[in-house]
């Protein structure tokens, strides 16, 4: 059903990734809120692109350490060639390139950001183990916003489907849980008197 939801959404991300399945997807309510919002704005409140990172836990960035140090260790993350292979950014047509606010394959941690729309974000994260992209889009909702975060896992090598069956348990039972619990708990910090969207006019019939 929710994904059923989701993908009847006018993201442009249902077209561009077309021929990458979808492993994981979460629907966020976040009540209040301010009008006008971009994702830009509700990234940094919930702590991504913004100058705090998503609080994830003592357990869940253990897990992130180990899988850096074992990454280190086996070089999978350094990889340009790999990038220059398989990267997206070849598909974004020229509209994506000027709708975007950011310069399409801008850095950010481990990803690039493919394209920054005001209410829809793609990133993409290719290295040895997993081409991997995840998505944050916003829409308005009748008390406040509602985020979707969406990650899609396409196939780099043979490696990639063991990779998967390993780690899919971790980020299933603690990784993405953790996440969100932190979304979340930054967005009713930063609103936190807000019950609704009060800020949001509401719709007058003539």
């Amino acid at each position: 059903m929710k994904n059923a939801i989701y993908q009847k959404k006018l993201f442009r991300v249902h077209q561009f990734l077309s021929d990458v399945p979808i492993r994981t997807l979460e629907r966020i309510d976040l009540p209040g809120g301010k009008l006008g919002l971009t994702i830009q704005e509700l990234g940094n409140i919930v702590g991504f692109g913004g100058e705090e990172e998503v609080n994830i836990g003592p357990v869940t960035k253990a897990l992130f350490d180990l899988r850096g140090l074992i990454g280190r260790i086996f070089h999978w993350d350094e990889v340009p060639d790999l990038i220059k292979q398989h990267t997206y950014l070849p598909h974004l047509s020229p509209e994506d390139r000027r709708r975007s606010v950011v310069e399409p394959g801008k850095p950010a941690g481990i990803s690039r950001i493919l394209y920054q729309f005001e209410n829809e974000m793609l990133g993409e994260i290719i290295n040895r183990t997993v081409h991997c992209f995840w998505v944050l889009a916003m829409e308005r909702a009748a008390t406040g916003y509602v985020l979707w975060v969406a990650v899609y896992v396409k196939k780099i090598n043979w490696f990639t489907p063991i990779y998967m069956a390993l780690i899919t348990p971790m980020l299933k039972w603690i990784i993405y849980p953790a996440m969100f619990r932190s979304i979340k708990r930054r967005w009713e910090q930063h609103f936190p008197s807000q019950t609704g969207m009060r800020y949001l006019p509401k719709h007058r019939h003539p």
